[in-house]
Protein backbone atom coordinates (compact mmCIF):
# COMPACT_ATOMS: atom_id res chain seq x y z
CA UNK A 1 0.00 0.00 0.00
CA UNK A 2 2.86 2.39 0.80
CA UNK A 3 4.35 1.86 -2.68
CA UNK A 4 1.01 2.58 -4.35
CA UNK A 5 0.79 5.96 -2.59
CA UNK A 6 4.41 6.71 -3.54
CA UNK A 7 3.74 6.05 -7.22
CA UNK A 8 0.56 8.10 -7.14
CA UNK A 9 2.41 10.97 -5.52
CA UNK A 10 5.12 10.94 -8.17
CA UNK A 11 2.52 10.84 -10.92
CA UNK A 12 0.63 13.76 -9.41
CA UNK A 13 3.82 15.78 -9.02
CA UNK A 14 4.80 15.07 -12.62
CA UNK A 15 1.42 16.26 -13.79
CA UNK A 16 1.81 19.49 -11.90
CA UNK A 17 5.31 20.10 -13.24
CA UNK A 18 4.23 19.29 -16.79
CA UNK A 19 1.27 21.62 -16.71
CA UNK A 20 3.28 24.41 -15.11
CA UNK A 21 5.87 24.28 -17.88
CA UNK A 22 3.36 24.91 -20.64
CA UNK A 23 3.86 28.23 -22.37
CA UNK A 24 0.15 28.88 -22.30
CA UNK A 25 0.09 28.83 -18.48
CA UNK A 26 0.63 32.40 -17.40
CA UNK A 27 0.18 33.74 -13.87
CA UNK A 28 -3.16 35.40 -13.25
CA UNK A 29 -2.94 39.16 -13.18
CA UNK A 30 -5.21 41.16 -10.89
CA UNK A 31 -5.98 44.57 -12.32
CA UNK A 32 -8.12 47.40 -11.06
CA UNK A 33 -11.07 46.36 -13.18
CA UNK A 34 -11.56 43.77 -10.43
CA UNK A 35 -11.28 46.26 -7.56
CA UNK A 36 -13.78 45.72 -4.77
CA UNK A 37 -14.67 47.13 -1.36
CA UNK A 38 -15.70 45.10 1.67
CA UNK A 39 -15.87 45.06 5.45
CA UNK A 40 -13.03 43.25 7.18
CA UNK A 41 -15.51 41.57 9.54
CA UNK A 42 -19.15 40.53 9.23
CA UNK A 43 -20.03 41.25 12.86
CA UNK A 44 -18.65 43.49 15.60
CA UNK A 45 -19.81 44.47 19.07
CA UNK A 46 -19.21 46.97 21.85
CA UNK A 47 -20.59 47.52 25.36
CA UNK A 48 -23.09 50.33 25.59
CA UNK A 49 -21.07 52.07 28.33
CA UNK A 50 -17.71 51.67 26.60
CA UNK A 51 -15.44 54.71 26.73
CA UNK A 52 -13.83 53.54 23.50
CA UNK A 53 -14.94 54.26 19.97
CA UNK A 54 -15.78 51.22 17.86
CA UNK A 55 -13.78 51.35 14.62
CA UNK A 56 -15.34 49.28 11.83
CA UNK A 57 -12.69 48.58 9.16
CA UNK A 58 -13.53 48.77 5.46
CA UNK A 59 -10.94 47.88 2.81
CA UNK A 60 -10.78 48.77 -0.88
CA UNK A 61 -8.79 46.06 -2.67
CA UNK A 62 -6.99 47.35 -5.75
CA UNK A 63 -3.55 47.17 -7.35
CA UNK A 64 -2.76 50.83 -7.74
CA UNK A 65 -4.64 52.09 -4.70
CA UNK A 66 -7.59 53.76 -6.37
CA UNK A 67 -8.66 57.24 -5.41
CA UNK A 68 -12.29 56.49 -4.72
CA UNK A 69 -15.10 57.57 -2.43
CA UNK A 70 -17.48 54.86 -1.25
CA UNK A 71 -20.79 55.53 0.44
CA UNK A 72 -22.48 53.45 3.11
CA UNK A 73 -25.91 53.27 4.70
CA UNK A 74 -26.74 52.70 8.35
CA UNK A 75 -30.00 50.87 8.97
CA UNK A 76 -31.42 51.29 12.45
CA UNK A 77 -34.81 49.81 13.14
CA UNK A 78 -37.62 50.53 15.54
CA UNK A 79 -37.93 46.87 16.49
CA UNK A 80 -37.38 45.71 20.07
CA UNK A 81 -33.85 44.56 19.26
CA UNK A 82 -32.97 47.45 16.94
CA UNK A 83 -30.46 50.11 17.98
CA UNK A 84 -31.39 53.65 17.03
CA UNK A 85 -28.99 56.29 15.77
CA UNK A 86 -28.82 59.32 18.04
CA UNK A 87 -30.22 57.28 20.93
CA UNK A 88 -28.15 54.14 21.29
CA UNK A 89 -25.18 55.23 19.17
CA UNK A 90 -23.73 58.07 17.10
CA UNK A 91 -21.53 58.09 14.02
CA UNK A 92 -18.42 60.20 14.49
CA UNK A 93 -18.60 61.16 10.81
CA UNK A 94 -22.13 61.79 9.57
CA UNK A 95 -21.23 62.15 5.86
CA UNK A 96 -21.81 58.46 5.14
CA UNK A 97 -18.72 58.22 2.92
CA UNK A 98 -15.18 56.83 3.05
CA UNK A 99 -12.31 58.09 0.90
CA UNK A 100 -9.57 55.70 -0.25
CA UNK A 101 -6.23 56.12 -2.02
CA UNK A 102 -2.88 54.32 -2.26
CA UNK A 103 -1.90 55.34 1.27
CA UNK A 104 -5.31 54.70 2.77
CA UNK A 105 -6.56 51.37 1.49
CA UNK A 106 -8.42 50.67 4.75
CA UNK A 107 -10.69 53.24 6.33
CA UNK A 108 -12.88 53.11 9.41
CA UNK A 109 -16.47 53.88 10.32
CA UNK A 110 -16.30 55.22 13.88
CA UNK A 111 -19.19 54.53 16.23
CA UNK A 112 -19.78 55.86 19.74
CA UNK A 113 -22.27 53.84 21.87
CA UNK A 114 -24.58 55.38 24.48
CA UNK A 115 -25.83 53.73 27.68
CA UNK A 116 -29.58 53.98 28.10
CA UNK A 117 -29.91 53.07 31.77
CA UNK A 118 -32.55 50.44 31.06
CA UNK A 119 -32.62 46.72 30.40
CA UNK A 120 -33.38 46.45 26.70
CA UNK A 121 -31.26 43.44 25.82
CA UNK A 122 -28.51 43.64 23.23
CA UNK A 123 -29.39 45.93 20.33
CA UNK A 124 -28.22 45.67 16.74
CA UNK A 125 -28.01 47.72 13.58
CA UNK A 126 -26.41 47.17 10.20
CA UNK A 127 -24.10 49.07 7.89
CA UNK A 128 -24.15 48.31 4.17
CA UNK A 129 -21.70 49.47 1.52
CA UNK A 130 -22.61 50.82 -1.90
CA UNK A 131 -20.73 49.98 -5.08
CA UNK A 132 -19.39 52.73 -7.32
CA UNK A 133 -18.76 53.02 -11.04
CA UNK A 134 -15.19 51.73 -10.56
CA UNK A 135 -15.48 49.51 -7.51
CA UNK A 136 -17.66 46.45 -6.98
CA UNK A 137 -18.85 45.03 -3.69
CA UNK A 138 -16.91 42.22 -2.05
CA UNK A 139 -18.47 39.31 -0.19
CA UNK A 140 -18.70 41.19 3.10
CA UNK A 141 -20.74 44.15 1.97
CA UNK A 142 -22.81 44.27 5.16
CA UNK A 143 -21.69 44.42 8.79
CA UNK A 144 -23.93 43.86 11.80
CA UNK A 145 -23.08 45.86 14.92
CA UNK A 146 -24.24 44.71 18.35
CA UNK A 147 -24.41 47.09 21.30
CA UNK A 148 -24.13 44.94 24.41
CA UNK A 149 -26.61 45.81 27.16
CA UNK A 150 -24.84 46.29 30.50
CA UNK A 151 -28.15 46.41 32.39
CA UNK A 152 -28.81 42.69 31.99
CA UNK A 153 -30.01 41.37 35.38
CA UNK A 154 -27.44 38.55 35.32
CA UNK A 155 -24.46 40.84 34.59
CA UNK A 156 -22.88 40.31 38.06
CA UNK A 157 -22.43 36.57 37.44
CA UNK A 158 -21.46 36.66 33.76
CA UNK A 159 -17.86 36.32 32.66
CA UNK A 160 -14.79 34.23 33.44
CA UNK A 161 -14.18 32.16 36.57
CA UNK A 162 -11.28 30.17 37.98
CA UNK A 163 -12.94 26.79 38.50
CA UNK A 164 -11.15 24.29 40.74
CA UNK A 165 -12.00 20.62 40.91
CA UNK A 166 -10.53 17.14 40.98
CA UNK A 167 -10.00 16.02 37.41
CA UNK A 168 -10.22 12.26 36.95
CA UNK A 169 -6.87 12.22 35.11
CA UNK A 170 -5.02 15.36 36.19
CA UNK A 171 -5.93 15.49 39.88
CA UNK A 172 -6.82 18.80 41.52
CA UNK A 173 -6.82 21.40 38.73
CA UNK A 174 -7.92 24.96 38.05
CA UNK A 175 -9.24 26.04 34.66
CA UNK A 176 -11.34 28.80 33.12
CA UNK A 177 -15.12 28.49 33.17
CA UNK A 178 -16.96 31.20 31.21
CA UNK A 179 -20.62 32.03 31.75
CA UNK A 180 -22.59 33.68 28.95
CA UNK A 181 -26.07 35.13 28.92
CA UNK A 182 -28.78 33.72 26.69
CA UNK A 183 -29.88 35.89 23.79
CA UNK A 184 -33.57 35.62 24.68
CA UNK A 185 -34.08 34.34 28.24
CA UNK A 186 -32.78 36.63 30.99
CA UNK A 187 -32.89 33.77 33.53
CA UNK A 188 -30.74 31.41 31.45
CA UNK A 189 -26.96 31.20 31.20
CA UNK A 190 -24.59 29.08 29.11
CA UNK A 191 -21.55 27.47 30.72
CA UNK A 192 -18.42 27.04 28.62
CA UNK A 193 -15.84 24.45 29.71
CA UNK A 194 -17.58 23.11 32.80
CA UNK A 195 -15.51 19.95 32.37
CA UNK A 196 -11.83 21.03 32.11
CA UNK A 197 -11.19 20.31 28.45
CA UNK A 198 -10.27 23.46 26.52
CA UNK A 199 -10.10 21.45 23.30
CA UNK A 200 -13.86 21.03 23.58
CA UNK A 201 -14.69 24.59 24.59
CA UNK A 202 -14.93 28.09 23.17
CA UNK A 203 -18.04 27.80 20.99
CA UNK A 204 -21.76 28.14 21.66
CA UNK A 205 -22.45 24.64 20.35
CA UNK A 206 -20.21 23.10 23.05
CA UNK A 207 -21.91 24.73 26.04
CA UNK A 208 -24.46 23.49 28.54
CA UNK A 209 -27.19 25.67 29.98
CA UNK A 210 -28.33 26.52 33.47
CA UNK A 211 -31.27 28.46 34.92
CA UNK A 212 -30.80 31.23 37.48
CA UNK A 213 -33.47 31.71 40.14
CA UNK A 214 -35.19 35.05 40.73
CA UNK A 215 -33.10 35.77 43.82
CA UNK A 216 -29.93 35.08 41.83
CA UNK A 217 -28.66 32.73 44.52
CA UNK A 218 -28.24 29.58 42.42
CA UNK A 219 -27.69 28.21 38.94
CA UNK A 220 -29.62 25.01 38.30
CA UNK A 221 -27.98 22.91 35.58
CA UNK A 222 -30.20 20.08 34.27
CA UNK A 223 -28.43 16.73 33.96
CA UNK A 224 -29.07 14.59 30.90
CA UNK A 225 -28.92 17.59 28.55
CA UNK A 226 -27.09 17.51 25.24
CA UNK A 227 -24.94 20.27 23.77
CA UNK A 228 -25.78 21.33 20.24
CA UNK A 229 -22.54 20.00 18.78
CA UNK A 230 -22.68 16.56 17.19
CA UNK A 231 -19.59 14.41 16.59
CA UNK A 232 -18.90 12.83 13.19
CA UNK A 233 -21.01 9.83 14.20
CA UNK A 234 -23.98 12.08 14.93
CA UNK A 235 -23.69 11.72 18.71
CA UNK A 236 -23.88 14.83 20.90
CA UNK A 237 -21.95 15.99 23.94
CA UNK A 238 -23.93 14.69 26.90
CA UNK A 239 -23.90 16.02 30.48
CA UNK A 240 -24.39 13.68 33.40
CA UNK A 241 -23.59 13.97 37.09
CA UNK A 242 -20.99 11.93 38.95
CA UNK A 243 -21.35 10.78 42.57
CA UNK A 244 -18.46 10.41 44.98
CA UNK A 245 -18.82 6.65 44.60
CA UNK A 246 -18.31 6.92 40.85
CA UNK A 247 -21.91 6.40 39.75
CA UNK A 248 -23.43 8.22 36.78
CA UNK A 249 -26.48 10.42 37.37
CA UNK A 250 -28.51 11.21 34.26
CA UNK A 251 -31.51 13.03 35.73
CA UNK A 252 -32.07 15.81 38.24
CA UNK A 253 -29.82 18.86 38.52
CA UNK A 254 -26.34 19.99 39.35
CA UNK A 255 -26.78 23.12 41.49
CA UNK A 256 -24.19 25.88 41.85
CA UNK A 257 -24.81 28.16 44.82
CA UNK A 258 -23.94 31.78 44.09
CA UNK A 259 -22.08 33.69 46.80
CA UNK A 260 -19.21 36.10 47.40
CA UNK A 261 -15.83 35.67 49.05
CA UNK A 262 -13.98 38.00 51.43
CA UNK A 263 -12.67 39.99 48.47
CA UNK A 264 -16.19 40.63 47.21
CA UNK A 265 -15.76 38.33 44.20
CA UNK A 266 -18.64 36.17 43.00
CA UNK A 267 -18.25 32.50 43.86
CA UNK A 268 -19.98 29.32 42.67
CA UNK A 269 -20.15 26.36 45.02
CA UNK A 270 -21.20 23.18 43.20
CA UNK A 271 -21.52 21.20 46.42
CA UNK A 272 -20.06 17.90 47.56
CA UNK A 273 -22.69 15.54 46.18
CA UNK A 274 -22.16 15.68 42.43
CA UNK A 275 -19.41 16.38 39.94
CA UNK A 276 -19.70 16.36 36.15
CA UNK A 277 -19.18 13.59 33.63
CA UNK A 278 -19.31 14.72 30.00
CA UNK A 279 -19.26 12.17 27.20
CA UNK A 280 -20.07 11.80 23.56
CA UNK A 281 -22.83 9.21 23.72
CA UNK A 282 -21.57 5.69 23.06
CA UNK A 283 -18.22 7.13 21.94
CA UNK A 284 -15.92 8.39 24.68
CA UNK A 285 -15.24 10.69 27.63
CA UNK A 286 -14.70 14.42 27.24
CA UNK A 287 -14.28 15.38 30.89
CA UNK A 288 -14.75 13.83 34.33
CA UNK A 289 -14.68 16.04 37.43
CA UNK A 290 -15.35 14.59 40.88
CA UNK A 291 -17.67 16.30 43.42
CA UNK A 292 -16.40 19.40 45.21
CA UNK A 293 -16.09 21.95 42.37
CA UNK A 294 -15.70 25.59 43.41
CA UNK A 295 -15.31 28.69 41.22
CA UNK A 296 -14.22 32.30 41.84
CA UNK A 297 -14.95 35.03 39.31
CA UNK A 298 -11.84 36.60 37.80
Amino acid sequence: MKKIFTYLGIAALSAVLFSSCGLENKPAVFDDSFAFVAFDEATMNIDEDSKDTLLVPVTLASVSGLNETISYVVTDTLSKKGARGGVNFDLVDSTGTLSFDAENRTQYIAIVPHPDGAYTGDLTFTISLNASANVALGTLSLCTITINDIDHPLTPILGEYDLTGEDNWDGVSTWTLTIYKDAEDDHMVWLDNLYNNSGWAGAQVLRFYGNVNDEMTSIVIPLGQEAEYAYSNGKHLYLRGLTGEGYSVESGNLVATIGTNDDGKVTLDFGKELGVWVTIRDTGNIGIIWPGMFAVKK
